[in-house]
């Protein structure tokens, strides 16, 4: 028998906040105002308030004296950081999940990625991503590091979108690594697949901290 799932009225507004952030709807910076949060969605403040307090918790939204929340903007070191726990998990993860990944799994792996160059708009580009990359996890049976994981990957998915929106040919490469994680995981070579993890990680993360850098010089 499958399990409901009740969803509260403040996970439902923070549900809601959350995708208007990683689809770039709510930019970093920009603030969020509870009152007309409450008026759009037909809720009170209280569930509204209660909802930023958890994307607080996820390192989405800062809430400020006397200003309320903003979109978190985070600063190059910071986005710095999160690859390198990206880079820690993943490759944990990964190692442990080749041992027990089925034909099932490699295709639903191989669907993602097809949808990710041919169908995808930019806005929904980081959920296919965090699907492809959990798909290949979830065999490890690590829910709880996943759990983090996903927290990580939803803090620099809209700056992953910026960097896939701006690199003309971002789309191709991504497409060819992930190709090369498919593959990889098919034969089971362990060694090869951490080898090409860590590489697609830090070409990411390069890539995504000079866009910054050429973004914000610009912007000077």
């Amino acid at each position: 028998m499958a399990r409901l799932v009740r969803r509260t009225t403040t996970n439902i507004v923070a549900d809601e906040i959350r995708q208007r952030i990683l689809r770039g709807q709510l930019k970093e910076g920009e603030q969020i105002r509870q009152e007309a949060i409450a008026t759009e969605l037909g809720v009170s403040r209280i569930p509204v308030r209660e909802a930023l307090r958890q994307l607080e918790a996820e390192g989405l939204i800062t809430l400020v004296s006397h200003k309320g929340a903003e979109v978190t903007r985070l600063e190059p070191n910071e986005i710095a950081e999160l690859f390198e726990v990206r880079l820690m998990l993943e490759n944990r993860l990964f190692g442990l999940a080749i041992k027990q990944i089925t034909a099932v799994d490699l295709q639903a792996a191989q669907e993602l990625v097809e949808a990710m160059r041919n169908d995808a708009r930019i806005e929904d580009w980081g959920n296919l991503n965090w699907q492809f990359h959990e798909t290949l996890y979830r065999p490890a049976n690590r829910p709880a590091t996943v759990k983090i994981l996903r927290r990580v990957h939803d803090n620099i998915d809209r700056y992953v979108r910026l960097q896939i929106a701006l690199t003309d040919d971002a789309k191709d490469q991504a497409h060819e690594e992930h190709m090369g994680l498919i593959k990889a995981a098919r034969d089971r070579d362990e060694e090869r697949a951490i080898a090409l993890l860590t590489s697609h990680i830090e070409h990411v993360k390069d890539q995504l901290l000079e866009t910054i850098k050429d973004r914000d010089s610009v912007g000077d």
